[in-house]
């Protein structure tokens, strides 16, 4: 969301933007926030959603230095001989690696030194060599492109996450500035599944 956003203060620099992140279930009426941006599945009823990403495949990698010390896992059920860093929700529960092979759902329970609920600091950590991740592509992708991430067991990665939508209370009259703010997501999530597309 980074560039995305700083693409609109740009353009739009009388609009103040007051942005918090919290990974828990936040009443956005109750806190008198304007809007929320979550996955598809986390949003109440009663709100109105406009998609803003597509869906996110998931991704397990390592640093080529890791893979080097301690090989490739050539199909899941390998990962329980090696590192995996354990991811947290916000409501403590840890995150399953799940994989989906021939229409079949399945889990993997791994272990690993670390466990966080900050994925920056789980991409860093797997970045430094020690041990394997498993993240939404977006996490990934820069560290992926820049080769200091390699994707592995790419043929079974699991259900991709939910597309992101930016949602407010259908019964608030929309403000302009907010209006603003939905149109210019929306045009950037058309842009880039139009260049993706191209590419």
């Amino acid at each position: 969301m980074g560039p995305v956003i700083a693409g609109f203060v740009s353009q739009y620099p009388e609009i103040s933007l007051d942005i918090s992140i919290d990974r828990g279930f936040v009443d956005i009426v109750e806190g008198r926030i304007d809007a929320g941006i979550r996955n598809g599945e986390r949003i109440a009823r009663d709100m109105i959603a406009v998609r803003i990403s597509d869906e996110m495949p998931f991704v397990v990698a390592a640093s080529p230095r890791y893979l080097e010390r301690h090989g490739t896992p050539q199909v899941p059920e390998e990962l329980i001989k090696h590192a995996c860093i354990r991811c947290r929700h916000a409501n403590g529960a840890l995150v399953s690696w799940r994989f989906s092979k021939k229409r079949r759902m399945f889990e993997v329970e791994v272990d690993g030194p670390l466990t966080a609920n900050e994925p920056g600091i789980a991409v860093a950590a797997a970045i430094d060599g020690a041990s394997l991740v498993q993240l939404p592509l977006a996490y990934l992708a820069s560290a992926l492109a820049s080769g200091k991430l390699v994707a592995v067991l790419a043929d079974c990665a699991r259900t991709p996450l939910d597309a992101f939508y930016i949602y407010y209370p259908s019964r608030r009259q929309m403000r302009t500035p907010l209006k603003a703010l939905v149109d210019f997501l929306r045009d950037a999530c058309r842009h880039a599944r139009q260049t993706a597309a191209l590419s």
